[in-house]
């Protein structure tokens, strides 16, 4: 499981390495939580040219070199060169000890992933299934959308055609931290019910959890009730607004975690805790984790059995939406009583074997043994 956390990053100084489409997803999202970006690329999709001729972002046309990750308080590395990804991580993660790097879909070079994200523009919804099955985070996130009537990222920043900017919504930023047997300090003086929640949290994340160090310089991160601490990543729970993260509220069932932050991290809002409270009901012990925890064991055989991502991606939109009745499982989204023969039902039910055999069967149909 991955720990999730919802960033301030008002004016808080934000890389990306990259100008394609992946990149231009990552700016338009930090843009909305007011970072301050910077583009390293010697090309830009339309969006981000857009952006940086009119001001809201600094993009420096050129490669990436030696010295560039210096002084950021986030790190995104985006682009489709495999070895420039690293010397990223690199640099930014292990010589300039930054904590926030991401490498777009390498998670041994993450110390956070991305989520599927839907806004309203008040309220904040992350959406993550710890990397076992993206098909199913985007199946969600799409429902959640039509919903809510609410956007995701991939709808923002065009309006007609033609690229617009991007407001500082003042949105905290959604992300969920890789937080195995990094070192994580607790700081409280009674352990109340939020400070239990919060090891518990991090025990499920397999962290390993330090309470009451007396020097939390080397720690990973640091949850404190005891005030302000200088720690660059820190979530402070007696003055929120000193932190640079906070919990936000959150459904979990197995690896699916859904969070919830409102505009300006006010978590405690009346339609943030009507909307978990309805989310709850629809998603917890609902089948959902047991379903994406069988798509993350035949993840590691999928993904050697194909060689490009597109194979990959469709043999699993054609698995996850296998029911022979209909054009589409609706996964129980749209029909909360639904009891179809499909995939989604049958983990429900606990007919793993006869799940294994759809799989054997997809498999055989494409030449993959």
């Amino acid at each position: 499981m991955f720990y999730p956390a919802s960033l301030n990053l008002q004016h808080r100084k934000c890389l990306v390495v990259g100008g394609g489409i992946v990149a231009e997803r990552k700016v338009v999202s930090l843009l909305l939580s007011g970072g301050g970006v910077t583009v390293i690329s010697p090309e830009a999709t339309e969006l981000l040219a857009f952006l940086a001729q009119t001001g809201q972002i600094v993009w420096h046309n050129r490669r990436f070199a030696t010295g560039d990750t210096s002084g950021y308080f986030l790190v995104c590395a985006a682009t489709d060169e495999t070895a420039m990804n690293t010397a990223v991580f690199t640099e930014a993660h292990k010589k300039n000890r930054i904590r926030l790097v991401n490498v777009v879909d390498v998670i041994p070079q993450c110390t956070f992933a991305a989520a599927s994200v839907v806004t309203d523009g008040a309220l904040m919804l992350s959406i993550s299934t710890s990397g076992k099955s993206p098909a199913t985070s985007r199946r969600i996130r799409e429902y959640l959308e039509e919903k809510l009537g609410a956007n995701s990222l991939y709808t923002l920043g065009y309006q007609n055609g033609k690229p617009e900017r991007i407001p500082n919504q003042r949105l905290p930023y959604p992300v969920y931290l890789l937080l195995e047997n990094r070192r994580c300090a607790i700081l409280y003086r009674e352990k109340t019910p939020e400070i239990e929640q919060r090891i518990s949290l991090l025990r499920q994340c397999s962290a390993d959890i330090v309470e009451n160090p007396k020097n939390v310089a080397d720690a990973f991160l640091v949850i404190t009730e005891l005030g302000n601490t200088t720690h660059p990543l820190t979530e402070s729970l007696a003055q929120p607004d000193a932190g640079t993260f906070r919990t936000p509220r959150l459904i979990i069932d197995d690896n699916l975690i859904i969070g919830i932050s409102s505009r300006n991290g006010e978590g405690s809002d009346d339609a943030a805790k009507r909307l978990q409270d309805a989310l709850a009901t629809q998603f917890e012990n609902n089948g959902y984790g047991a379903f994406i925890k069988f798509l993350g064991t035949i993840r590691p055989a999928i993904l050697n059995a194909f060689q490009t991502s597109k194979a990959r991606a469709d043999f699993f939109e054609t698995l996850i939406n296998y029911r022979p009745q209909a054009k589409t499982c609706c996964l129980r989204l749209t029909d909360a009583t639904c009891s179809a023969e499909c995939l989604f039902n049958w983990i429900r039910r606990g007919e793993v074997e006869r799940a294994k055999s759809l799989v054997s069967t997809f498999c055989c149909s494409q030449g993959v043994r």
